[in-house]
This record gives structure tokens, sequence and C-alpha cells, in this order.
């Protein structure tokens, strides 16, 4: 008998229960509130499928590409309509007309080829700048912004770039020359390990790799090298300074006079 239930079920379920709708009407009786219930299939009520439309976009398709407007409505031929002195809008060129309606399309003016200025200057700057290239400086020596050294690059203007170029500075003492040469610069890049020892320092002397810029006075170059053999080690690295860095880079310059 269990046998028997269950082949009658699955023979009563055997097509998805989705295909067919239970549908309710008006029933032939004419007794009040009498309906009648049957069971339909999902087709014969002109359900289809979900499908993808288009949407406004940059498609190439033609339905995101047409021009659309609303067609002038036309009487019926016997209807009693005054004459208008408007002239009917014609249809845009290339649109196609419709008698739904259609959003506001406002014209855009684009220019077929690039404009260009009047200014007669040609000189064009690629990148994007750190501002000035001279770093502001104290008792005649500056930190500079650290940007073209990576990662590790000391920038100048933070609380432990200040620390060494008051050290530094203190240190910078400059002998007094005749020599005409105005304002000189000397570039010494400082390996500073964590701890503040100078790693730039061989022999207890500045690498020469780490001169950038010497100045045509040696005693100008004499008188930053004697500054920063004087200022070594620097203090150690504040707490959270460049995390995960063994050591920072920083750009001294040394201005000449001070």
């Amino acid at each position: 008998m269990h046998v028997a239930l269950l082949a009658a079920c699955a023979l009563i379920f055997r097509n998805p229960i989705t295909t067919t709708i239970v549908a309710a009407g008006e029933g032939q009786s004419s007794g009040e509130g009498v309906i009648e219930v049957g069971v339909v299939e999902a087709s014969q009520l002109g359900f289809t499928e979900p499908r993808a439309v288009s949407f406004a976009g940059e498609e190439k398709n033609t339905a995101n590409n047409k021009i659309v407007e609303t067609e002038a409505p036309k009487p019926a031929s016997d209807a009693e309509v005054l004459p208008s002195t408007k002239s009917t809008p014609k249809p845009t060129e290339k649109a196609t007309a419709t008698d739904r309606p259609t959003a506001n399309q406002t014209a855009q003016i684009v220019s077929p080829t690039p404009l260009r200025g009047g200014s007669a200057n040609t000189n064009v700057e690629v990148g994007r700048s750190f501002g000035s290239p001279v770093p502001s400086m104290t008792g005649g020596v500056g930190v500079g912004s650290g940007a073209n050294l990576g990662s590790s690059g000391l920038p100048g203007g933070s609380e432990y770039g200040q620390r060494i170029q008051r050290i530094l500075s203190v240190h910078y003492n400059p002998r007094a020359t005749d020599d005409a040469g105005g304002t000189q610069y000397v570039i010494v890049q400082l390996r500073i390990a964590r701890d503040g020892r100078i790693l730039s320092l061989v022999n207890g002397r500045v690498a020469p790799s780490y001169f950038k810029r010497r100045s045509a006075n040696d005693l100008v170059n004499y008188a930053a090298e004697r500054a920063v053999i004087a200022s070594n080690p620097l203090p150690p690295f504040p707490n959270g300074f460049l995390m995960g860095a063994q050591e920072a880079v920083a750009e001294i310059w040394f201005r000449y006079p001070k």
C-alpha cells in the first residue's frame, strides 16, 4: 500500500510545481460566492522568462545610441481642429520618432578638434612638485623633503628631521672667506640607523658617494663634513617613526654663507 501511495505521488508531482499556476474565476453556478478553481500551465497565461534589457550608457548596441524623439500627435481625419499658426516640429536628423514620452536630450557642444589657448608660452612641467627645491634653513642647514629618497626618506618637516637639523646647525661653522662666489650649497645624503648612527661615515670620513653636490670652495665642503662627523651619533628614532625601516635617508643642505 505504501509503495502504491508513493508511486501515485511521484506521478502527480513528476513536473515541477513552478510550471503550473492555480487560477480562479467566476463559476457557472447561480449560487453566490461560487468560483471555479483549476490548474493551468504558466505558458498559457503569457508568462515569459526574464531577459536582459539594454541600459543607457556607452555600449555599442543600437538601443543605447539611438536618438529618440516624441512624434507630434496627428488629429483624426474627421476631427474639427482649428488651424494652428505654429509649424509642426520635424524630427531631428537621424532621429527615431515614437509616440511615447522621451527624456529631454540637451545638445552638448563638442569641438571636433582639440582647442588650444592663445598663450605663446610652450613650456610644460610634467609631474608633481614638492615645493621649493631649497628647504627652509636653520643656521645654514636644511633637510630636504625626502620625496626622492623612497619610502625610507626622512622628511624635513617631521619632528625628528627638525631635531637633527638643529644639531647639525650647531656644528656647522664655515670659515668666512673673501671668495665672492655668491650663495653656494653642499648637499650630503645621510644614512641614519634606528639607533642614531650615521652610516654614511666610512673610516671617520663622509664617503665620497654621499656628496650629491659640492661647493666650488673646499673650505665649505670641509665645514659640512666636520658638522656631520661632530653630530655622530644622532638621537635614535622616536617610537612609531618609520616603522619597519631599519634606517632612514636624509638629504642635508649646507648653505654658504649661513
